[in-house]
């Protein structure tokens, strides 16, 4: 059998590899596809109300440091069970800025994302369903705030330092996993949650805190060996 020189097989498995740039808004759209993939955003990219992004199934962003996502207009992300969006830190043990939804205008739809070691990812004044979302390794999961419905369809959060977060809005949940964090489900004054809570267990601080529940002045503050814990695991 002929031997494949090792250059041959590097070069390969660099090509196979090769990152593309995140690409520029054109025409008011952006399509991320998996042929392309893996895409990197090195910075922020902000999309108007006027600019869709689009992201089939597959597809996987790798974020620098500084990178965020802000979303004003329409938003598909389109990930299957066999075949996940992914959106990460290029650097495991680094965080990104996060994603943002800020639009009132088209309902969002999100399936099947995969979202890792951002610092915070939110939903103000926007409308819209995020199914089979994967909230892993954030410091913030899910921030809510201002928004009229949020719904959550069989999504999980796990290993976040505040996992979900509800604030002057409401949140409908549905067969959404809430575990492993440091704090589970907190709700402001204003916000929220409209589902069961059975599936917010095993949090390391608490499962459910609620903003007129707690006195001023006396929050529960994070024991040093829990932060080190939950770290250990980013």
């Amino acid at each position: 059998m002929r031997k494949i020189p090792h250059l041959f097989l590097l070069l390969a498995f660099s090509s196979m590899w090769a990152e593309m740039p995140f690409p520029v808004i054109e025409s008011g759209r952006v399509l991320l596809t998996q042929k392309n993939s893996p895409y990197v955003l090195e910075t922020s990219v902000v999309f108007s109300a006027i600019d869709t992004l689009i992201v089939e199934p597959g597809a996987q962003v790798f974020m620098l440091s500084h990178a965020k996502i802000l979303l004003h207009g329409p938003v598909k992300i389109l990930g299957t069970p066999q075949k996940r969006v992914v959106f990460k830190s290029i650097d495991s043990t680094k965080s990104w800025s996060g994603i943002h939804f800020v639009s009132n205008s088209e309902p969002f739809l999100v399936r099947n994302l995969t979202i890792e070691n951002a610092f915070r990812n939110s939903v103000t004044q926007s409308s819209g369903i995020f199914e089979s979302v994967q909230f892993n390794n954030n410091y913030y999961g899910l921030w809510v705030n201002s928004s009229k419905h949020v719904q959550l369809k069989k999504c999980s959060f796990k290993r976040n330092r505040f996992a979900l977060s509800v604030g002057a809005g409401s949140v409908e949940a549905e067969a959404t996993e809430i575990s492993e964090n440091v704090f589970g489900l907190y709700l402001e004054k204003e916000g929220e949650y409209l589902g069961s809570t059975h599936l917010i267990t095993k949090n390391l601080e608490a499962n459910v805190r609620k903003e007129t529940e707690e006195m001023a002045g006396k929050g529960k503050r994070v024991p040093r060996s829990v932060w080190h814990r939950i770290e250990s695991s980013f």
